[in-house]
C-alpha cells in the first residue's frame, strides 16, 4: 500500500509473479482530494490525511490469497481504520472528528488526538498507537 497523506487515499500495487514486478499502483480506497470521514468500499471510502499503517493477519481470511488487513491512522479524523483486502474502511477506534484522550470502548469512548503512527505486537494481540499531540504511546489490547 501507498499512502497518499495530502490527498486522502491509499494506492495497491501488486507483485507480477510472472514478471516480478509491481504492478502500477491503483486507488483501493479514498478519492484524491476528497477529505472527510466515511465507512465505505474503494472510492466511496473516505479518510482525512491518512497515515501510517500496519498489516495484521486476519484468521477469517485462512486461505485466501490476501489474509492481511492493514490498520491506519486517519489522522484528521482522530481516529484508526481497518482496510480489508477488499477495499473496505472501517472504523476500528476513536470517532469521527472527536479529538481528546480518552480510554474505554473502542468506539464510543476512546479518543486521539492526531495519531500519526501504529505498531502490532504479533505476540501480545495488541496495538501501539502514535498518539501525537496527546504525546503519548496507546496501547489497545485485550485486558486478561
Amino acid at each position: 500500500y501507498i499512502v497518499v497523506v495530502n490527498q486522502h487515499y491509499i494506492l495497491r500495487s501488486d507483485y507480477d509473479w510472472k514478471t516480478k514486478r509491481l504492478t502500477t499502483p491503483y486507488i483501493v480506497c479514498g478519492q484524491q482530494g476528497a477529505k472527510d470521514w466515511v465507512d465505505g468500499v474503494g472510492k466511496k471510502a473516505r479518510m482525512h490525511a491518512p497515515r501510517q499503517g500496519t498489516f495484521v493477519k486476519n484468521p477469517a481470511y485462512k486461505g485466501s490469497s490476501d489474509e492481511y488487513d492493514f490498520y491506519f491512522c486517519d489522522r484528521e479524523n482522530h481516529c484508526i481504520r481497518i482496510l480489508t483486502p477488499q477495499g473496505r474502511v472501517t472504523t476500528f477506534a476513536g470517532s469521527n472528528g472527536t479529538s481528546g484522550y480518552n480510554d474505554g470502548d473502542l468506539r464510543q469512548e476512546a479518543r486521539f488526538n492526531h495519531p500519526e503512527g501504529i505498531v502490532y505486537d504479533e505476540e501480545r494481540e495488541c496495538f501501539f498507537i502514535g498518539d501525537r499531540e496527546n504525546r503519548r504511546i496507546r496501547k489497545i489490547g485485550y485486558e486478561e
